[in-house]
């Protein structure tokens, strides 16, 4: 490929002038300013041949008004009359054969209109087509100097008419590219190949090109075989990559952003060596900016890590982004934006397509906090790779390794388990054991709460809200609001308590309470809807108690204990009734109850007469993955055995702050 030309023509402002065609002459126009500035990534200069022609549109006819031989040429002002215009730009000879020069053309309409200004953007693209001959080593190596090859606009070879010049053709003596502008009518072009071999004698190879494209490149490959002798192996191929080829020519009043060898619509890989970006503009640059992975750099200002400024003049620089870079960008699919501005109000933002290698952001759809699944994905570019992970902690000095599966389009996916509420996540990509681009991290959500769980919502003195209930009736409190508490204003007092001739543990729970007044029992339901959005490990709850010496019932003797239950269901509900000693929950059977998805149980009898917190570890039963969580039921008592109407008097407890741990 011959080294890219891109040329802008940075400004063109046209504004309104009065009455005459013969515009320069008016001395009532109004003023306005055409400036031309070049930004050229290789040898296009201004004294390159560019000819700029403006048309007056009226009535479907052009009529030229204005004509410039050369960016030198055009003045520092032009004003036009209000109407409609055609700029038509040529940079370069439209020579049929060279090897020397390539022809761009572009145009575009526009209006002037009274009193306004018409900023004006052309493209001009290429209009030669490429043919490149390139010899192999071997073709000097073997043949006696003097071969050539003749690339003809014709169906054949014909010397004669290529002598006399009647056939436009190019000799190639040498690698090297030439430029054709294909006749109207004429779609092929004929390759012919001479050469003298010392044993073989002479050797000709030739063919045919046929549909011949504009602005695409051709390339004819010519290599001698010494395994078969007198052989010229010949490949003339089309290079199916054209457009990436394709010159462009831009004309703009803005600041203009261009790929230095590479085209700017095309995604790049974060594993290139470097991509350099030329920045021009027509006036002085005041804003330079990239912005990667939400994060905005001040180009002007200072360069991150891995970006390289050069500043060619106030109105040029050249931004260099190596790989180096990306150590900052998140993986996979990401968008580059500059952001140009310069002091005259011009103003680019162009985006830049990059796959990047590293992990991709984790989003609260890659993982399930109640089964602790998570999915990490990531891009790896590294096609030699022969182990790819995840890796990921939640505190930066443990970490967890899983393997990744190669999937499509170079993305990588993990699975991981464990992964839990309420955690700061650090992940990163691991390729053959080197951390590889930008670790991220991520905030897991907290896990719901019980609702109230820290007793400061009342409705009375002894009506808690929430899912809260209590075996209260018209005889005995056995649970009310006090201010004695943890933390904020309030804590639920259970108080154990003796009426008519019934033992009554101080109790508080999640389900509601029914009581018989003819036998003076009550039945207990537990359980109430709640929705949850992770698996807790625990329940932590704070409690100021005291446990009496039991004073009522026969089930056991000495200290009253006081207990704790948390069970998780799948919607199963369970009721306690006091006369049927069967339906009572214990220690012992809360694995066994139906629906039973996780439970917890807490007994003890040691008193408190401070503040003291409490943890109850939660128990999952072994297919609690095959069942989906739908119910809470959290229980307190100052006796274990109130349902067996046993316990002490004596005994109170205060409850407060009750939190699942995730």
């Amino acid at each position: 490929m011959t080294m890219k030309k891109i040329f802008a023509l940075l400004s063109v402002v046209l504004v309104l002038a009065s009455c005459s065609k013969d515009i320069d002459t008016q001395a009532d126009m109004t003023a306005g300013a055409m400036r031309f500035a070049i930004a050229a990534q290789s040898d296009v200069t201004a004294e390159d041949s560019v000819v700029i022609k403006i048309y007056k549109v009226e009535n479907g006819e052009e009529s030229l008004v204005r004509r410039y031989d050369s960016v030198n040429d055009v003045p520092d002002y032009l004003a036009l009359l209000a109407g409609d215009y055609v700029a038509k730009v040529q940079v370069g000879q439209r020579h049929a054969v060279s090897f020397d020069t390539k022809c761009y053309y572009g145009e575009s309409k526009f209006e002037v209109k009274s009193g306004a200004t018409a900023n004006v953007t052309v493209d001009c693209k290429l209009q030669s087509t490429i043919v490149t001959v390139d010899y192999d080593k071997t073709v000097a190596e073997s043949f006696s100097a003097g071969y050539f090859t003749t690339v003809a606009i014709a169906d054949s070879y014909d010397k004669q008419a290529i002598a006399t010049g009647d056939v436009l053709s190019l000799t190639y003596e040498e690698s090297k590219d030439g430029y054709v502008m294909m006749p109207e009518g004429q779609t092929s072009l004929y390759w012919h190949f001479e050469g003298t071999h010392p044993t073989e004698g002479e050797i000709v190879k030739e063919g045919l090109i046929e549909n011949v494209k504009m602005a695409a490149r051709y390339t004819i490959k010519l290599k001698y075989s010494s395994d078969a002798p007198g052989g010229l192996i010949i490949d003339a191929t089309v290079d199916e990559s054209v457009e990436e080829f394709d010159d462009v020519i831009i004309f703009s009043p803005d600041p203009i952003i261009l790929g230095d060898g590479f085209d700017l619509t095309e995604q790049q890989l974060s594993t290139t060596a470097s991509r350099t970006y030329n920045i021009a503009s027509l006036a002085e640059i005041s804003t330079m900016k990239l912005k990667a992975s939400n994060v905005e750099y001040n180009l002007l200002v200072s360069a991150p890590d891995g970006v390289t400024v050069n500043k060619i003049d106030n109105l040029t620089y050249k931004v260099t982004i190596s790989e180096a870079f990306f150590a900052q960008v998140a993986g996979g699919e990401q968008k580059l934006t500059f952001h140009i501005e310069d002091v005259d109000g011009g103003k680019l933002n162009k985006e830049v397509n990059y796959l990047v290698q590293g992990v991709m952001p984790l989003s609260s759809s890659d993982y399930d906090l109640w089964f602790g699944n998570v999915t990490f994905k990531a891009t790896v570019l590294n096609t030699s790779a022969s182990s790819v992970k995840i890796a990921y902690s939640d505190n930066g000095t443990t970490w967890t390794e899983v393997a990744a599966t190669a999937g499509e389009n170079n993305t990588y996916t993990a699975v991981g388990s464990d992964f839990m509420a309420e955690k700061n996540y650090t992940y990163k990509l691991v390729v053959d054991s080197v951390d590889t681009g930008k670790a991220l991290t991520h905030q897991t959500a907290a896990g719901a709460q019980i609702p109230n769980g820290d007793m400061e919502s009342w409705s009375s003195n002894t009506t808690l809200n929430g899912l809260w209930s209590s075996g209260n009736n018209s005889f005995t409190t056995l649970m009310e609001k006090s201010t004695d508490a943890h933390s904020g204003s309030f804590s639920a007092k259970l108080t154990a308590m003796s009426a008519v001739g019934k033992f009554a543990a101080g109790n508080l729970f999640t389900g509601s309470f029914e009581l018989n007044m003819s036998t003076f029992s009550g039945k207990v339901t537990f359980g109430k809807d709640f929705k949850y959005t992770a698996r807790p490990r625990s329940v932590t709850f704070w409690m100021k108690n005291n446990q009496g010496d039991i004073t009522h019932g026969d089930k056991v003797s000495g200290k009253d204990p006081y207990s704790a239950m948390v069970l998780i269901t799948n919607g199963a509900t369970y009721t306690v009734d006091t006369t049927n000693e069967s339906s009572f929950l214990t220690k012992d059977n809360l694995k066994d109850q139906p629906g039973i998805i996780a439970y917890g149980y807490l007994s003890d009898t040691d008193s408190n007469a401070n503040w003291t917190q409490k943890t109850i570890e939660l128990t999952y039963v072994d297919n609690w993955q095959t069942m989906s969580p739908k119910k809470i039921s959290v229980s307190f008592s100052t006796s274990a055995y109130g349902d067996y109407f046993c316990g002490s008097t004596g005994s109170w407890m205060y409850v407060d702050d009750i939190v699942f741990n995730y």
